[in-house]
């Protein structure tokens, strides 16, 4: 429900100590490991899609995203004369195969050979050593004989299309392949969830997909583990969508005509909030024209309807969707502030080492919430309360959702997005009715 996010371990940074030009040797050297295994040339000839590339994978292999601009920084690309935090140098350790930063600063540590008197054994070392290299050298051959292929993104093709609107949607994958060897393998990735990947013959040329749920995703033809093509993919809610989360295939509920979502519409597909932990959504997933992140105005009004013990902090999420990810804004009742967090253009504010406590809130009555992008921030107040300022950051992205999640039941009361102070999109006045979904 609230994304899969991982908060950030620690401040302290362990390598405060050393000078900054070992920082940036150790990092430099950090990014050569990475352009090896991405197999996209040098870092110095990349440009802002290899980055996103790169940002994508590390986000996959880790779950953590690191954003493009971060990336840029850190690979000299752009001037950067900070240090960077703790939690992101063991990202990127964690992405070329270390445990974290501190192993990796560990393999720059010279070996320390102990010492021993000279003995007859000396001989033995001395044929241990022509064994080492005769090893070596055999080795070689054999990796000499078996080269491994790299292939460049021109050498593929790679696109997409949805057979409908609205959900639930397919999607053709075409592709061409037919330039890979017979050992190279050939997967296709919907969406960010690396662990959705299908394996595809290299002789094919059609892959299809269904999707569940509205929202934009970045599919991807993947040789040898290798992101070579990317296609977005866009799939509208065909005006609100109202379901019950669950860990497979959504339920749709009926909508009727308001944005609400209580327990006799639970009731008539099984479902009981007082026996089991629920959770509903309502999507609103649209092209809004030219809306994007850096300027922009939302309001909306919300609550959590539900009370029981089985979920006693009644969480309930505001999430507006951008092509770059999610901005979730999540409220509570006042004494749970401290198991959410907020999440925005990468960043997490959680909880546990933030004052969130204007994100506590009595559903007595609706709960108001504005966010103000403008002059490269975004400002967000909870009941006209200030909660967070937040940079944001280049490039920026087309807002293309709204999203409502609650634990139990919720209502909307509207929702109205603005630009340069004219309306854009309001829930009461809608283009189109409310679609139900049976």
């Amino acid at each position: 429900m609230y994304g899969t996010v991982h908060s950030c371990s620690s401040l302290f940074i362990i390598v405060s100590t050393f000078k900054l030009e070992d920082y940036r040797k150790h990092i430099a050297h950090c990014f050569i490991l990475i352009s090896n295994k991405l197999s996209r040339g040098s870092i110095a000839s990349w440009d802002t899609h290899d980055f996103k590339i790169l940002s994508e994978s590390i986000h996959e292999e880790t779950g953590t995203l690191l954003s493009v601009s971060t990336l840029k920084r850190l690979s000299g690309r752009i001037h950067y004369g900070s240090k960077p935090n703790n939690s992101t140098l063991d990202t990127l350790a964690k992405y070329v195969g270390f445990e974290d930063w501190r192993s990796f600063l560990k393999s720059f540590e010279p070996t320390t050979v102990k010492k021993n008197k000279i003995t007859t054994s000396t001989r033995v070392g001395k044929y241990g050593l022509v064994f080492l290299l005769l090893v070596m050298v055999v080795s070689s051959y054999f990796l000499l004989r078996s080269p491994l292929k790299y292939y460049d993104s021109n050498d593929f093709s790679f696109s997409v299309k949805s057979v409908t609107t609205g959900i639930p949607n397919s999607v053709v994958f075409k592709y061409d392949a037919s330039i890979a060897d017979k050992k190279t393998k050939i997967e296709i990735q919907q969406d960010w969830d690396k662990r959705k990947r299908v394996v595809v013959n290299k002789n094919d040329s059609i892959l299809t997909s269904s999707y569940y749920k509205p929202g934009f995703f970045k599919s991807k033809l993947v040789v040898n583990d290798s992101i070579v093509k990317e296609e977005d993919v866009f799939i509208p809610s065909n005006d609100w969508l109202a379901t019950i989360e669950t860990d497979s295939l959504p339920i749709y509920l009926d909508l009727d005509n308001e944005l609400s979502i209580n327990v006799e519409k639970l009731k008539i597909h099984g479902i009981d909030p007082y026996k089991e932990k629920t959770v509903v959504g309502l999507y609103q997933v649209k092209d809004f024209g030219e809306l994007y992140t850096d300027e922009f105005e939302l309001t909306t009004s919300f609550r959590n309807d539900f009370q029981s013990g089985i979920t006693p902090c009644q969480v309930a999420q505001l999430t507006i969707l951008h092509e770059g990810g999610p901005i979730a804004i999540p409220v509570c009742n006042k004494g749970c502030i401290s198991d959410i967090s907020l999440f925005a253009f990468d960043e997490q504010i959680n909880g546990k080492n933030h004052d969130l406590s204007n994100l506590g809130v009595d559903y007595t009555n609706y709960v108001n919430i504005k966010c103000i992008s403008r002059d490269q921030k975004l400002i967000i107040l909870v009941n006209e309360k200030p909660v967070y300022t937040l940079n944001v950051p280049q490039p920026y992205n087309k807002i293309i959702g709204i999203c409502f999640f609650f634990e139990g039941t919720g209502s909307v009361n509207y929702v109205r997005l603005k630009k340069d102070g004219q309306i854009i999109y309001d829930s009461e006045h809608s283009s189109s009715s409310l679609v139900e979904h049976q």
